[in-house]
């Protein structure tokens, strides 16, 4: 049987945002905890000669993020601040006559160094050239996705969801490397969607069980009337990875994800001392039983068959502490068993193409409680995306043409758009069921698109607009080749 582990990252647009709790900390915790482990797990295995192979899909956002050198420098001074940290710790935990408190802040001060010589002299400081190198060395297959990773189903013009489209595989091209397949936001998919991801030349997109018609056999199946592949994850699988009560995060010997400083276990009732020895040995243990789930499959099914693996890197590092240590094992215990092959969804489809034909149905995580993006007190947000993308459409068919620093103002009105209608945004409105005391992230991408759509309507633009443009140009700038064009009907 062949086995693919597809590993999805994503981080909203946070550079510059400040401290907690609505600052990059979430980002530096996501490259920290994530990102650099499996970058080092990825090279680690490499070397070996085991030859590993995944499908990575990075939100365009994010590979724009890690290429930043204010984001990099960021994440530099947020690291020495962590290393200061744990000294002190340290230095409290010997003055106490605290044993374990020191055996923790000993291993937390060499993990954070070694982390932080990964990124410096691995690395470089350039986690997306990193990325690009393993692409090169086939050791990752590159998947495109949403430029902002928007919702696409809930978007409401047509436009919208060819730019973040077309946008997203393009930036990925340029910036990874030619992707062979594409990942949405939350799986989500509704008609239509299939001819934008036709037209960018992709060869599958990973897709929700739910949206494939009851009746339809096992497998990648042909999306009908379409050149287009799509393939689901296997969720029978997942949910040994995913799921508290019954996957491995839950396990007791844990690091709890709800303590800042980590010294705490998961537990059974009242907190119990984190110990990495033995939760890095309960990775191990669950990476055999994760083998063993896999074992079982490739019995039940065709030799020909591929197991698709969903993986989180906000899960896998970020949250489970201990998960980059089982994806080793796991992976490590795949390349060498003989019933099982690695593989990549690309790799794969090369050797078999599918001959069942289906018409794909709306489907989406968010609507079996996984990650929500519609409810009550994501209305308002809605109406107002709406809004703004009908002015968007407007004005770029009102001036198809422009040139020098209306073109400029429209390119920065599409990327405040774009920033606005990521989906982390109405996923905490649904999550807290209320706005937050402050102004919210895309409240003010709206605005700031509200004074550019208005700037570009001016007969000539003054000191002050070119001032303020030159600013959201420089705060509020990925994307540096996106055309507003890209919204014209």
């Amino acid at each position: 049987m062949f086995v693919s582990f597809l590993i999805i990252a994503h981080a909203p647009y946070l550079r510059r945002a400040g401290r907690q709790p609505a600052g990059e900390e979430p980002l530096h915790e996501l490259i920290a905890q994530g990102l650099i482990p499996l970058l080092d797990m990825l090279g680690d295995l490499q070397l070996t000669g085991l030859g590993p192979r995944v499908a990575m899909a990075c939100s365009p956002l994010l590979v724009e993020q890690l290429a930043d050198p204010v984001v990099q420098k960021h994440f530099l001074l947020w690291m020495e601040e962590r290393l200061a940290r744990r000294g002190e710790d340290l230095r409290n935990f010997e003055a106490e006559n605290d044993h374990h408190g020191s055996y923790l802040a000993r291993f937390y001060l060499e993990w954070s160094r070694q982390s932080l010589r990964s990124f410096t002299s691995r690395y470089n400081r350039n986690l997306a050239q990193r990325l690009r190198e393993l692409v090169t060395a086939r050791v990752i297959e590159p998947l495109a996705g949403a430029a902002s990773h928007a919702y696409l189903p809930l978007l409401g013009r047509e436009e919208s969801v060819r730019a973040q489209i077309e946008h997203g595989a393009l930036h990925t091209a340029r910036s990874l490397g030619r992707p062979e397949g594409m990942w949405l936001p939350g799986s989500g998919w509704r008609s239509g969607i299939e001819a934008a991801i036709s037209d960018v030349g992709v060869r599958y997109v990973v897709v929700d069980p739910a949206s494939l018609p009851p009746d339809a056999g096992p497998g990648p199946v042909m999306v009908e009337g379409r050149r287009l592949v799509a393939i689901t994850p296997n969720e029978m699988v997942a949910r040994h990875i995913w799921t508290p009560e019954l996957g491995y995060v839950g396990d007791p010997l844990y690091r709890d994800p709800s303590d800042p400083g980590g010294y705490q276990a998961i537990g059974l009732g009242a907190p119990q001392p984190y110990d990495p020895y033995h939760a890095l040995r309960r990775a191990q243990e669950h990476a055999s039983h994760f083998m063993h789930i896999l074992l079982a499959e490739s019995e039940r099914r065709p030799p020909a068959d591929m197991l698709l693996v969903l993986l989180d890197v906000s899960l896998i590092g970020a949250t489970w502490f201990e998960g980059p240590t089982w994806l080793q094992a796991v992976m490590t215990l795949c390349a060498t068993h003989p019933a099982l092959t690695l593989t990549t969804p690309g790799e794969y489809l090369r050797a078999l193409r599918p001959r069942q034909r289906v018409t794909l149905q709306a489907g989406s995580w968010g609507a079996r409680g996984h990650a929500p993006w519609r409810g009550p007190a994501s209305e308002g947000y809605w109406q107002a995306i709406h809004a703004a993308e009908e002015k968007m459409v407007q004005i770029a068919t009102d001036f198809p043409s422009a040139e020098a620093d209306q073109e400029r103002a429209l390119n920065q009105a599409a990327r405040e758009l774009m920033l606005a209608q990521t989906s982390d945004w109405p996923e905490a409105l649904v999550a807290t069921g209320h706005a937050g005391a402050q102004r919210e992230r895309w409240q003010i991408y709206l605005g700031r698109f509200d004074q550019l759509t208005e700037m570009a309507r001016l007969t000539t633009i003054g000191p002050s607009d070119h001032f303020l443009l030159d600013q959201l140009e420089e705060l509020d700038g990925p994307f540096p080749t996106l055309n507003y064009r890209m919204f014209a009907p």
